[in-house]
C-alpha cells in the first residue's frame, strides 16, 4: 500500500452493491491516499486474492487527488469523519472505429449479436458488421431516416424498422447472407415527420411519437386489418418468403395503427417502452413534458412538467429513472414510479450545447450516457453530478486535418449496447467506443 508521509484520516466506506460491502466502521487511513491506495484497503478487507478496481465518491465527486487536497481544497477538515462511496471502476473509453456514411447520421441502435443499424439523412438505413462492412443498405424512404430499431434477429434472417420524415414507418426483412431484401409492410397514418419508434417485444408492439402531436400504436407483424397490397402475400416463414421473392415482385402491405394516444400539444420528440410492464410507454416532447400512457386503456396516466423541450427520452429497467436531453444542454433524472408532476431527481450539466439524446447502460442502474449539439459524448454515474468521462467524436478520425474540421459537428444519436458507445451525428459517420469496467490486474496507471 502506498505510505503514510503524512497525517491520519478517519474514514466510513460505504457501497451500494452488496457484494462488495465491508464494515462501515470508521478506520484511520494515510491522508495522502489516493484511489489506488484507497482500492487496496478495500480489496484487503473483502480478502480478495484478484483484487477488483474501486472508485470513490464524496459528496457526489469523484476523488481525482488524494484525501487530504480533496479536504483542503474543500475547506473541510481533516478532523471530521469522511464518507467515502466505493464504486467498481471504468477504463477510460476507447476509441474502435468509425463508419462512413453518405451523410448525416440520425439513429443507431445495437445488438447483442454484434450488428448495428444505422439511420441516415441520405434516406436510407444500413445494417453494419463488427469488421466496418455494410451488410445491407435499405433503399425506399422519400425524407431522411429519423429512428431505428430492431424487431428479430434469427441466424441471418433479419427483421427491423425504420421511422422518417416522409411520415412513414417501413419494415424490413433481409437475409443478410444474399444481401437481398423486401418491404414487409408500410405504417401510414402519421401527418408530420416520425421522430422515434420503442419495441415492445413481449407483446409484439411498437409506438411511434411524431411531430403531428401524437402516439400510435403498431403490431410488428402482419393482421387482418391491413390493407394488402395487390400481389403481396404475407410469409411468416422466412425460407417460403425468400422464395416467393424471387418468383414475383411485390407490392408493400399497408399497417394500420391498432390505437392513437393523443395529449401532447406539440410535436413528440421521443417514446420509451416501459421493459418491465408492457402496458406503459413513456414520451418526451416540445411541450415541455414527460408523459406516462397506458396503452391497453389508451390513457394518459402520469405527466411530469419540465420547463424545457424534451428532445430525447431513456427509460432504465434497473433503476425506474427516465433521463431526458434538453436544449438548456442539461440532462434530466425523473423517477418514473413517481407521480409528481414536476419533481426532477437530478439535473446533470456539462454539455455546452443542445443534448441530443440519452442512452442508460444495460447492465448498470447507474451508468449513463449522452450526446450533444457541442460534439461530445459523456458518460455519467448518476452517483455523481460530474460526468466519469467526456468524449469528442473526432477523437476517431486519425487524421489531425479531419479532427479539427470535424470538431464543430452536432451529434443526433447514441446507443449503449452492451460494452460499446455508438454515436453519430454531422459528420457522416458511426462512432464507436469501447466502453468496459477495469478487470485486473491493475495498476496505479489504470486508475
Amino acid at each position: 500500500m502506498e505510505q503514510d508521509n503524512e497525517s491520519q484520516i478517519q474514514v466510513k466506506l460505504v457501497t451500494q452493491q452488496r457484494k462488495y460491502a465491508v464494515s462501515d466502521s470508521a478506520i484511520l487511513v494515510p491522508a495522502n491516499l489516493r484511489r489506488y491506495g484507497l482500492s487496496e484497503i478495500v480489496n484487503h478487507l473483502l480478502g480478495y486474492e484478484k483484487p477488483i478496481p474501486f472508485d470513490f465518491l464524496i459528496d457526489g465527486e469523484f476523488l481525482r487527488t488524494s484525501l487530504s487536497e480533496y479536504l483542503q481544497n474543500a475547506g473541510l477538515s481533516t478532523e471530521n469523519i469522511v464518507t467515502l462511496e466505493y464504486v467498481e471502476s471504468m477504463l477510460p473509453p476507447s476509441s474502435l472505429s468509425a463508419y462512413q456514411h453518405d451523410d448525416w447520421v440520425s439513429s443507431v441502435r445495437g445488438h447483442e449479436q454484434g450488428y448495428f443499424l444505422t439511420g441516415s439523412y441520405d434516406n436510407n438505413a444500413r445494417i453494419w458488421n463488427p469488421s466496418g462492412e455494410c451488410l445491407q443498405t435499405f433503399v425506399g424512404h422519400d425524407a431522411p431516416i429519423k429512428s431505428v430499431a430492431w424487431v428479430s434477429i434469427q441466424e441471418e434472417d433479419v427483421i427491423c424498422l425504420t421511422a422518417s420524415q416522409d411520415r412513414t414507418i417501413r419494415a424490413w426483412h433481409s437475409s443478410i447472407s444474399d444481401k437481398q431484401y423486401d418491404v414487409l409492410y408500410e405504417c401510414r397514418g402519421h401527418k408530420g415527420s416520425v421522430e422515434s419508434i420503442s419495441i415492445n417485444a413481449q407483446e409484439a408492439l411498437f409506438s411511434s411519437g411524431s411531430w403531428d402531436s401524437s402516439i400510435r400504436i403498431w403490431t410488428t407483424t402482419a393482421t387482418p386489418n391491413d390493407e394488402d397490397g395487390s400481389d403481396y402475400e404475407f410469409i411468416e416463414n422466412a425460407e417460403k418468403r425468400r422464395k416467393i421473392r424471387k418468383k414475383k415482385a411485390t407490392s408493400i402491405i399497408v399497417k394500420k395503427p391498432i390505437s392513437i394516444l393523443t395529449g401532447h400539444v406539440g410535436p413528440v420528440s421521443s417514446v420509451f417502452f416501459d421493459t418491465k410492464d408492457p402496458a406503459k410507454l413513456y414520451s418526451g416532447g416540445w411541450d415541455y413534458s414527460i408523459r406516462t400512457w397506458d396503452i391497453e386503456s389508451r390513457t394518459n396516466v402520469d405527466t411530469k412538467n419540465c420547463d424545457q423541450v424534451v428532445y430525447d427520452i431513456a427509460y432504465s429497467e434497473k433503476s425506474g429513472l427516465i433521463a431526458s436531453g434538453h436544449a438548456d444542454r442539461a440532462v434530466r433524472l425523473w423517477d418514473s414510479r413517481a407521480e409528481d408532476v414536476a419533481v426532477v431527481k437530478l439535473s446533470l450539466v456539462s454539455h455546452q450545447n443542445w443534448v441530443s439524446a440519452v442512452s442508460w447502460s444495460e447492465s448498470s442502474p447507474f451508468m449513463l450516457t449522452s450526446a450533444s449539439y457541442d460534439s461530445c459524448v459523456k458518460i455519467w454515474d448518476i452517483r455523481s453530478k460530474t460526468p466519469l468521462y467526456t468524449l469528442r467524436a473526432s477523437d476517431s478520425n486519425s487524421n489531425n486535418h479531419n479532427r479539427k474540421k470535424e470538431s464543430g459537428k452536432k451529434l443526433l444519436c447514441i446507443d449503449w449496447s452492451k460494452d460499446l458507445i455508438l454515436s453519430g451525428g454531422e459528420d457522416n459517420r458511426l462512432h464507436i467506443h469501447g466502453a468496459k469496467k477495469i478487470e485486473g490486474p491493475y495498476t496505479k496507471e489504470n486508475l
